[in-house]
């Protein structure tokens, strides 16, 4: 069946769904290009810098991961800056960096978490479609018996109903993938504020000195 067919034979929420379709593919191509765009899948420099920070090579750690464009080595450098710039830390110097790290990685999660909730939300709502495009579909098909009468001929029916079911079986079409994508760029944002805890966990329990 091609789409033509498809769209003629589904109606209105079809064309809904194609619509949904669309939108959602085009989130998924640009976030899959943001976490392409800044090596987001590549972590070896931040191991690298860590065996650095805690074996005493503390510029040597800031300097192989400054200016990156990896978002988990800016907040890590970030906090490495600070150390390095303020040596001695007081209870309220440590509070502060603490702060601003978490400030920098919230903006971080928040800036890679966008867009997904409009994600979810087809996700969500495709199959609801479906199933009421499905339900729209019964309903005309025992009008047309109810129509016929006595002379209601089985095909009616099966015909209307294989048709009606199309369009739950384009709201999957379209909802899965998406939820795929989905649970893959947040596995992906989980990744990266563990990445991000446990290292600056380590920078900060380091002996600076």
């Amino acid at each position: 069946m091609d789409i033509n067919s498809l769209l003629t034979l589904g109606g209105p929420v079809v064309y809904i769904l194609v619509l949904l379709s669309i939108y959602a593919l085009a989130v998924i191509m640009y976030k899959l290009h943001i976490f392409y765009k800044v090596d987001f899948f590549n972590n070896s420099d931040i191991d690298n810098s860590i065996d650095l920070w805690t074996s005493k090579n503390h510029n040597d750690a800031y300097e192989l991961i400054n200016n990156k464009k990896s978002p988990e080595l800016e907040v890590i450098s970030f906090a490495m800056y600070q150390l390095l710039k303020h040596k001695r830390l007081t209870v309220k110097i440590e509070s502060d960096i603490r702060e601003e790290i978490t400030r920098l990685a919230d903006e971080r999660v928040s800036y890679y978490n966008s867009r997904l909730n409009s994600l979810q939300m087809i996700a969500t709502i495709a199959p609801l479609l479906g199933l009421l495009g499905t339900v729209f579909g019964m309903i005309e098909a025992f009008q047309q018996m109810e129509s016929a009468g006595k002379n209601v001929d089985p095909s009616i029916l099966s015909g209307g109903i294989w048709e009606a079911l199309l369009t739950t079986a384009a709201g999957l079409s379209v909802a899965i993938p998406v939820v795929v994508f989905e649970n893959y760029f947040r596995s992906l944002v989980d990744r990266f504020k563990g990445n991000v805890e446990g290292a600056v966990t380590k920078v900060l329990t380091s002996d600076i000195n």
